[in-house]
């Protein structure tokens, strides 16, 4: 019998041990880091192997657990690059670091740029170098070029562009949506383990070949942990005939996502419903009034989030309205105030209160921003019923940082909304070129608490 010698085998084993290092596929060639805050780089090796990981002058080491779980955290750094990290005897290449956001939700944030109505012109100059996308459950990183970009989504696409614009940094998205997908597909399984209450409320609203969290380990799992930015979220339709339980589940969601990415309440933007279908002679309420109405209350109620407002980019004959351009840019002039600090507007104007004297209501807002705009020169979209619950389209008209809205047919109006239609024809905006949000002044329909009006 041969007999090995024992320094041979304690070198076959270490070899061994360092073929072992691994790590996600979201850290591969072409990658983004976050900038300006320390990044964690983790993956596994053989329990109690040493890793050392480098990149752009700084070296960080971590011990392998026993469960073979490694992880640094490295030093905060400013946007650049491209630079080369290496994982003890892996090297990636061509790493920036600048920002990067998540972008879930549905289909229409899923709706790639090759279909929008500016896609393919838009896409044949996208040579941008320093804009890299990873497509979460199978996809790889890749550069921003005519060839590549097609199948980007194309909100994230031009949420992308505009903060490059304006913040001229590198730019990575992690894509994980889903078409058709409810938003209780992508929670974390001990969510409802924990909240039986938000348990029972999904199981009273199932939906056909979808079940809880069946999104969460191959689409929201693999980049728990990853350094970002913030989150864009676009997603709604599926869940429009529970609004209430939206109104629930949504921040459940964020809240914990939020606690296992560990860094804090990080921004987390999220796109309103747009007008869709035929519209009618006569106002009519429509699910997607309550859905979208659940969008707003989460986003002023929600720490560090803000809201998108595509009500008036929608067609009648498809919920995927072609035109994502300004969809994205709305995205990002959130991001640019809310993420990044800019004094700018980030939102067009929101209901604050109304007031009920002489035969009109009188509306006040917040985020006028530089004052109140009619698009077209005309105001359209606004709502009012006296105390027979009978709602008129009325007239309306702005004076100074309010709206006067008054009708013939009502002479003493006790409510007033706006937007309140399924496919509402609205014009209401700021001066910054944001469209105001749909809202109501009453709850005579209670979404706070009933599911399924129509």
């Amino acid at each position: 019998m041969r007999i090995i010698p024992l320094a041979l085998v304690m070198l076959v084993n270490a070899a061994v041990l360092r073929a072992e290092v691994a790590l996600p596929p979201v850290f591969s060639d072409h990658m983004v880091l976050q900038a300006d805050q320390a990044v964690p780089v983790f993956g596994t090796a053989g329990a109690g192997e040493s890793v050392t990981v480098a990149i752009n002058g700084q070296k960080k080491t971590a011990t392998a657990g026993t469960d073979g779980k490694w992880s640094v955290k490295l030093d905060p750094q400013k946007p650049g690059g491209p630079f080369d990290l290496t994982v003890g005897a892996k090297t990636i290449k061509d790493v920036l670091v600048g920002e990067v956001w998540v972008a879930g939700g549905q289909s229409n944030m899923r709706f790639p740029l090759s279909r929008a109505s500016t896609g393919a012109t838009d896409a044949a100059k996208a040579t941008y170098p320093n804009f890299r996308y990873f497509s979460v459950g199978g996809g790889r990183w890749v550069a921003c070029t005519p060839q590549t970009c097609g199948n980007f989504s194309a909100v994230a696409f031009y949420f992308a562009l505009h903060l490059q614009d304006n913040l001229k940094h590198p730019i990575g998205i992690l894509e994980n949506s889903v078409s058709g997908a409810v938003a209780q597909t992508f929670a974390n399984p001990k969510l409802f383990e924990e909240n039986a209450e938000l348990a029972e409320a999904i199981k009273q609203h199932k939906i056909e070949d979808q079940t809880p969290s069946m999104h969460y380990k191959t689409l929201v799992e693999p980049v728990i942990g990853y350094g970002i930015k913030g989150m864009l979220w676009y997603q709604g339709e599926g869940n429009r005939d529970f609004p209430v339980t939206y109104r629930k589940l949504l921040p459940a969601i964020v809240a914990d996502w939020r606690k296992s990415w560990g860094q804090g309440d990080f921004p987390f933007l999220l796109v309103q419903l747009a007008n869709f279908g035929q519209r009618k002679p006569e106002p009519w309420e429509g699910k997607d009034c309550a859905l979208r109405e659940s969008q707003l209350k989460i986003a002023q109620t929600l720490p560090n989030a803000g809201l998108a407002v595509t009500i008036d980019l929608g067609i009648p004959n498809d919920v995927h309205f072609p035109n994502k351009k300004p969809a994205g840019d709305r995205l990002g002039i959130a991001a640019r105030g809310l993420a990044y600090g800019e004094k700018i507007e980030i939102s067009g104007p929101i209901f604050a209160s109304a007031a009920f004297d002489g035969g009109k209501a009188t509306v006040s807002f917040t985020h006028v921003g530089a004052g109140l705009n009619a698009e077209g020169g005309t105001l359209k979209g606004f709502l009012l019923c006296g105390a027979d619950k009978k709602w008129v389209r009325a007239e309306a008209a702005i004076e100074g940082d309010k709206v006067v809205v008054k009708s013939d047919k009502v002479a003493a109006p006790v409510a007033v909304r706006y937007g309140w239609e399924r496919n509402p024809e609205c014009t209401l905006t700021n001066k910054d070129g944001l469209p105001a949000s749909p809202f109501r002044s009453d709850e005579y329909q209670n979404y706070f608490t009933k599911d399924g009006a129509d």
